[in-house]
């Protein structure tokens, strides 16, 4: 199908292969979220192997043009003013319209003039991409193009799309956009050579509607703060944190069915609730007139020593799939975690023994104050779920395997590991 493997790399020293990362924005504040983490995380570890070069847009403050920083080489474009609304005319779904600037478009034609070892569009937002980047790697033999998903994202706009209300235009509208994700990422999937994913068990999704691909796992890691022993006692407060930036209207959904659920039985049983991550202003004000007693921490510097004053970490989420990369600042934090069924999954933890979990938001709301006192089971949880990823979430392995995957190397056959060491033999 496309370029074999070739062994013309077998001299080379891996750390001066040329890699060019597309990706969507550049990836820090005043960005935030768990894709915009993962992004940074990744291509951050990606420039520790290799020559790397990133083409972005600006996230409202980096001024466009070309510098390096940390041994990475960026190009950065101006942000994307594009409208929303008028993607409702175009082929393409709207997440990756509005970033295909013709700006951006020409920055990338004049970067693939270079010479590059392999290509990686990061997110599905840069599949408008895809075409120059394709139409580069039919050009030159043995190169590939490495897709850094971040979701099955049909099945997961799909979800998100059913969670934004009941206005019958806007379903008509989201019904329209969620059938060009689909088509898109089904030609996104048959047309690259090596898929990463973030969550391997999320690999079903993706070859039931496109089977055959080559695939590698590339789960977040987690360079902050650990935290090596903590006890949990009566002088911690009866206090539970719920980590998470709010910026996508799902994600405020889901805050939103949290404290309706929780809010009242929380303060009837004594325990606070404490919001921790960048909320839009005007929700915040809403939410702190509706729920007095709930407490909005907004963005924290320090967040390992905040958890310190809490017994609990919840995760609420009713969609959403992937890996939730606030997980590990639960997990180094020593913070026992509690979730709805399914929400925390792609991390080695089992339900019952690393964490708890409950059917719905009204009996884990329960499950809170049930355990919430129950100081043995926390300190349990803390340490097991400690114990279980204390050698798992590697930053570094997490680039190197990118690297080894996407480029061509003397031998045909690779395998598909976690940490995304090397990926199945290359389509051919």
């Amino acid at each position: 199908m496309h370029n074999s493997v070739k062994s013309d790399y077998a001299e080379r020293n891996p750390r001066e292969y040329r890699i060019l990362y597309v990706t969507r924005a550049y990836p820090y504040r005043p960005l935030f979220g768990g894709e915009i983490t993962y992004s940074r995380g990744v291509l951050e570890s990606l420039g520790k192997c290799c020559e790397l070069t990133v083409l972005a847009a600006s996230n409202g403050t980096m001024a466009a043009g070309e510098r390096r920083t940390d041994g990475i080489r960026w190009k950065i474009v101006p942000a994307s003013r594009r409208l929303q609304v008028f993607s409702l005319l175009q082929t393409q779904p709207n997440l990756s319209w509005r970033n295909a600037t013709p700006v951006y478009r020409e920055a990338l034609a004049t970067l693939l003039t270079e010479r590059w070892d392999g290509v990686v569009i990061d997110h599905f937002a840069s599949a408008h991409a895809l075409p120059a980047v394709a139409a580069w790697r039919n050009a030159v033999p043995g190169r590939r193009i490495l897709y850094l998903s971040h979701e099955h994202e049909r099945t997961t706009r799909r979800e998100k799309y059913a969670s934004y209300g009941r206005n019958p235009l806007r379903r008509i509208v989201m019904a329209m956009d969620g059938r060009k994700i689909g088509s898109w990422e089904d030609h996104i999937l048959r047309e690259v050579d090596v898929i990463s994913l973030i969550n391997p068990a999320e690999r079903p999704l993706f070859e039931h509607w496109v089977p055959g691909g080559s695939y590698i796992s590339t789960p977040p890691g987690y360079d902050g703060p650990r935290v090596p022993i903590r006890c949990i006692d009566a002088a911690v407060p009866r206090r539970i944190a719920l980590l998470g930036g709010r910026g996508p209207m799902h994600k405020r959904n889901i805050l939103l069915e949290w404290l309706e659920s929780c809010a009242r039985p929380f303060s009837a049983a004594g325990i606070e609730l404490d919001v921790i991550g960048d909320v839009p202003s005007a929700l915040r004000e809403t939410l702190a007139r509706r729920y007095p007693e709930i407490k909005f921490s907004g963005f924290v510097e320090d967040l390992a020593a905040h958890l310190q004053n809490c017994r609990l970490g919840i995760v609420p989420d009713t969609v959403g799939r992937g890996v939730k990369v606030r997980l590990p600042s639960y997990i180094f934090a020593r913070l026992p975690m509690l979730g709805l069924q399914g929400a925390i999954d792609g991390i080695p933890v089992t339900p019952g023994v690393d964490f708890l979990d409950a059917p719905d938001l009204h009996a884990l709301t329960e499950l809170c104050i049930r355990v919430i006192d129950d100081l043995p089971t926390l300190n349990r949880l803390q340490n097991a779920a400690y114990a279980a990823c204390d050698r798992w979430f590697d930053w570094e392995s997490r680039g190197l395997g990118i690297r080894d995957a996407l480029v061509p190397r003397p031998t045909p056959m690779l395998t598909d590991t976690v940490g995304g060491h090397r990926a199945q033999a290359a389509r051919s």
